[in-house]
């Protein structure tokens, strides 16, 4: 590829931030899980040591492990090459090993303290919020109204998607460091508030948005309109679920696509969903979005509603109207304006909105005045503290309805904040601990370049719904998830992106071999004075002005760490460095880490280990 002689090219200094945003999977995910690391190590077949990586900095790793969103995936940089890592996939794997091998979970050495929280909520934000806190020696509660743990992701997704074990997993393992949990509880009703503020130290507000909001068009309170959150509530705790013949299911995120399949799996002969953007704009994941067409649900796109159409104080039918794209509103996205006279509609017996849902503030007391904004309970977004001393909230009771990972990166620095305003610290620093191995060897494990991303395997559609009885389908899994081979092959097709080609100047002659052989032509050699720079980089200033000045670039976005730069120079002027970093705070708390998965491994040369 030949470079415009008038390009410029922005310079910046390698330093530790710019480093760790190379890593891109890690830094997307919201509780900064070394995905890399893990996935290195399942290539190699160290699966045990894979799932410690993957649950150590994870509260909710079983949960995740099927129903992740997976930012990870999107920030992935082998998808600018063909198809990014199944990375969510990978770590299912990891942990259905883990289970089925019977290597029991080593649970941390803890310093009791006498500090007592309590926490409202046992969804992704509680249990993530109770095993940081418990992890530091304090006392824990957790109060939830429902008999079970796992708040949303117990009764907003499917079993078919979400085994019950996988919640059970990660609840008994926060119970395993000494939480208490206490079920079939409503606070504000079965105790109050104000009891939780008088006995505990602090409290932590995490219950959720669990209220539906309501479809503000005619006909929205017919019979026959079930909104998504009660009506997987009602699939999820087994109690009676009428669907009709025709479903129909208005908006196009998760518990959308989670209605529809529930709503075939009960037996619906025509399930269509419809959303007012486009295919591209919806935020499920790529799996998600083509199990859902497989199994049959219709998908209208570019269409809101207007009416619901009844007969005999029933749903009949929806009227929709088509919608086109205009300008991007606050949050970037382009905003759907109505097209006149495009109405039609939808025959549907049983209509679920499942556009959003809101956070239920009853059980907080009128007296205590907590400052409320927009339906939601407004905090310090540094410390997550409301304007009640003492009580703390996080996750989608503060946010709006999120991700399960992105409730638990929440509830993860909320419980950090507690820890903090409990011991009486007001200032924590964090310092980067920062090692850079060089080495002249580097091998890539073999053909990972050319393999291609591992279909998940999936059940059959005729056994997902083989039986007239709708337990059965409900609670059968779709995902089948891989087996070692698969887990192994897709593993390796990790970049391995802790590692750095670096260039040393004072042995480089310029005599561009290393871009001769470069398999993705990311090496050219360009005038010195195309390079610009936003600091002030001394070897850069002193160099503009030279007319012989050469300097060779090289795009980290698209290089594969196939190493063969660094044995085809003749000088040895490249070396390929891996990266590795500890974040590390003054009150101890672990923030991110890359070194453990060379540690883990123990042996040179094995997953980014020492060679």
């Amino acid at each position: 590829m030949a470079i415009d002689p008038l390009q410029e090219f922005l310079v910046q200094p390698v330093d530790a931030s710019w480093l760790q945003c190379n890593i891109e999977c890690q830094e997307a995910c919201p509780v900064g899980t070394n995905c890399r690391g893990y996935l290195n190590l399942a290539a190699e077949g160290r699966f045990e040591e894979g799932y410690i990586l993957s649950r150590e900095p994870n509260p909710v790793a079983a949960m995740c492990s099927y129903v992740c969103s997976a930012p990870c995936e999107r920030a992935c940089r082998r998808g600018d090459i063909d198809r990014p890592l199944a990375i969510r996939a990978m770590k299912r794997f990891l942990v259905e090993w883990h289970e089925a091998s019977g290597i029991p979970d080593v649970m941390p050495q803890i310093t009791p303290r006498d500090e007592r929280v309590a926490v409202i909520g046992a969804g992704p934000a509680g249990i993530a919020v109770a095993r940081e806190l418990a992890m530091k020696g304090i006392q824990v509660t957790v109060f939830d109204s429902l008999p079970y743990g796992g708040g949303t992701m117990l009764i907003g997704v499917p079993a078919f998607r979400l085994p019950r074990e996988a919640i059970e997993m990660d609840v008994r393992l926060v119970e395993r460091l000494g939480v208490t949990f206490r079920f079939n509880t409503t606070i504000g009703k079965d105790i109050p508030m104000a009891d939780l503020q008088r006995d505990y130290d602090a409290v932590a507000l995490t219950a959720g948005a669990m209220d539906p909001v309501a479809l503000d068009i005619p006909g929205g309170d017919l019979d026959g309109v079930d909104y998504g959150v009660d009506f997987m509530k009602k699939a999820n705790l087994g109690q009676d679920l009428f669907v009709g013949k025709d479903v129909v299911v208005i908006g196009g995120g998760y518990t959308a696509m989670d209605c529809s399949r529930t709503s075939l799996r009960h037996g619906a002969e025509r399930v269509s969903i419809v959303y007012r953007r486009t295919r591209s704009e919806l935020v499920v994941d790529e799996e998600e979005l083509g199990e859902t067409e497989r199994e049959g649900v219709r998908m209208e796109f570019l269409a809101s509603p207007i009416e619901v159409i009844g007969k005999d104080g029933h749903v009949a039918a929806v009227k929709f109207i088509r919608n086109r794209l205009g300008e991007p509103d606050a949050s970037g996205r382009r905003s759907p304006v109505p097209i006149e006279g495009s109405e039609f509609t939808i025959p549907a017996d049983v209509v679920i909105p499942a556009v959003s849902q809101a956070a239920d503030l009853t059980f907080l007391p009128v007296e205590a005045s907590f400052e409320i904004n927009r339906g939601r309970v407004k905090v310090d977004p540094a410390t997550y503290a409301t304007n009640v001393r003492g009580v703390f909230a996080c996750g989608d009771f503060v946010t709006g309805p999120t991700t399960l990972i992105e409730a638990a990166g929440h509830g993860k620095k909320c419980a950090y904040a507690i820890d903090r305003y409990l011991a009486g610290r007001t200032d924590v620093t964090v310092t980067p601990n920062v090692k850079i191995t060089s080495s002249w060897r580097h091998d890539m494990p073999e053909f990972y370049d050319v393999l291609p991303r591992q279909h998940i395997p999936m059940a059959p559609l005729q056994v997902r719904m083989a039986s007239t009885d709708p337990e059965v389908n409900f609670n059968t899994p779709v995902e089948l998830g891989y087996d070692a081979t698969g887990a192994v092959a897709e593993s390796t097709r990790c970049l391995m992106c802790n590692y750095n080609i670096w260039f040393d100047p004072f042995r480089c002659v310029l005599c561009g071999a290393c871009a001769d052989v470069c398999p993705e032509g990311v090496i050219h050699m360009v005038d010195v004075n195309q390079l610009k720079t936003e600091g002030l980089l001394p070897e850069i200033e002193e160099s503009y002005g030279w007319e012989n000045g050469g300097a060779m670039i090289l795009d980290e976005e698209r290089c594969i760490r196939c190493a063969l730069c660094v044995k085809r120079c003749p000088f040895d002027a490249i070396t390929m460095e891996r990266f590795e970093l500890q974040e590390i705070s003054t009150d101890g708390r672990l923030y991110k880490e890359s070194y453990r998965d060379a540690q883990l491994a123990g042996t040179p040369g094995v997953a980014g280990g020492a060679r």
